[in-house]
């Protein structure tokens, strides 16, 4: 494992990950505003389709523990740890925005899923807490890319164009999050050549 230090000096030079004050060292959000929260109506329909990426099986806040076990288990590699939880932080923006559109559109944004007018509360089984570390990042591109899925269903749900270009933006920063992780993965497998 003392390789993953090599990987990241790697990426460091073919300029990857930008040195920065943007969340701590590492440059997993682009330097981008995002949209002012702004709903132009109550549609709880459209809160119910949110939900699912706030507290779902594939949701923000079960990205957000996934990457905090990531960066816990990966402490004594200080370089990984600090992606894993800067991303984890980017993701609680997220979680932040998505709280406050389902609150606007009308729903307590609990940690919940509803099928069926149902509440299905978020937990633990959600999260992925494999030790193996590339299983952890096909893992990652692979929430990742379902959560641009959902989004992409959402923005076509709606024709609030408030709600569209939040989701757009958001869309930018999980794009930058694939890259980060399959840039450590193509490196991983190199190195294991």
């Amino acid at each position: 494992m003392e390789k993953y230090s090599t990987i990241i000096i790697n990426l460091l030079f073919k300029n990857i990950f930008i040195v920065g004050d943007c969340m701590d060292i590492f440059n997993v959000k682009l330097d981008i505003p995002y949209p002012k929260i702004i709903v132009n109506k109550k549609d709880k329909n459209l809160a119910y389709k949110i939900m699912d990426s706030y507290a779902g099986i594939i949701s923000e806040l079960t990205q957000i523990t996934q990457y905090s076990f990531q960066s816990f288990y990966l402490n004594k590699y200080v370089d990984l740890s600090k992606i894993l939880e800067s991303i984890a932080m980017v993701e609680m923006e997220h979680l932040k925005i998505l709280g406050i559109l389902i609150d606007k559109l009308g729903l307590i944004p609990y940690y919940a899923t509803y099928n069926n007018n149902t509440a299905i509360p978020w937990n633990s089984d959600y999260v992925n807490f494999t030790t193996d570390y590339r299983s952890m990042l096909v893992y990652n591109i692979d929430s990742e890319k379902e959560t641009i899925k959902a989004y992409n269903k959402i923005i076509s749900s709606t024709d609030d164009e408030n709600i569209i270009a939040i989701f757009k933006r958001i869309i930018l920063d999980e794009e930058r999050h694939i890259q980060i992780f399959s840039e450590l993965l193509k490196n991983y497998d190199e190195d294991e050549k």
